[in-house]
């Protein structure tokens, strides 16, 4: 299954977790004693340079663009209107110009992608 949009992020803020109210991409990282029982158990909510890595099996590869001096990553991703997951990544860009945590449908993604794209010569 693919996801349902898109959004570039600014290259700077990988490091940044995803929106608090997406819970969907937190896994649980446990660890184990040595007759290999649970110890203990985190939820780890993740950035999105580790969503990206995690999840590039489902979604594929994050892209990364150049537009003029700036560097932009675009994650494929599935959210939820349902669940306003859609409402807070729109809420990332809020106020900021495109590309800044834009939105995208697969097709603008695309055309994003494909207008800023190194030219090999």
């Amino acid at each position: 299954m693919r996801g349902n949009l898109y959004i570039s992020i600014p290259a700077g803020d990988k490091a940044n977790s995803l929106p608090a109210s997406i819970t969907r991409y937190d896994w649980v990282e446990n660890t184990y004693n040595e007759e290999g029982e649970v110890e203990s158990s985190n939820t780890v909510h993740p950035s999105w340079e580790a969503y990206g890595e995690k999840y590039a099996p489902q979604y594929g590869a994050p892209v990364s663009v150049t537009v003029g001096k700036a560097e932009y990553i675009v994650y494929e991703l599935t959210a939820s209107w349902k669940d306003s997951e859609v409402s807070a990544l729109l809420a990332l860009g809020k106020g900021k110009a495109e590309p800044k945590y834009t939105v995208y449908t697969a097709e603008e993604a695309r055309a994003f992608i494909a207008a800023n794209q190194a030219q090999e010569i």
